[in-house]
């Protein structure tokens, strides 16, 4: 199945443009992740933390509605999907 990666700002620069990634069926949000985390390859630790968590500062979003840390792992993937990755946004 193909799940559409959306990223922006520092995000993008990390995770390249968007995207979309084939996935197997029944792929996890956590497994989608660790797929993510390869693809930052040195710059992960932009992303995330040492023990392979998303960092708590990004936003993660399925479709639209925000996904929090304690889904992650229940979470399951379906074909079309969209995932965005967001970072806080600053300035004046």
């Amino acid at each position: 199945m193909k799940i559409r990666i959306k990223t922006f700002a520092q995000i993008k620069d990390v995770l390249g443009a968007d995207s979309l990634i084939e996935c197997q069926d029944d792929t996890s949000m956590s497994e989608l992740l660790k797929v993510l985390r390869k693809r930052a390859g040195k710059s992960e630790d932009q992303l995330f933390s040492r023990d392979g968590e998303l960092h708590g500062n990004l936003v993660l979003m399925m479709n639209g509605a925000r996904v929090f840390k304690e889904d992650i792992d229940s979470l399951i993937l379906s074909e079309g999907d969209e995932i965005t990755l967001l970072s806080p946004v600053s300035g004046g």
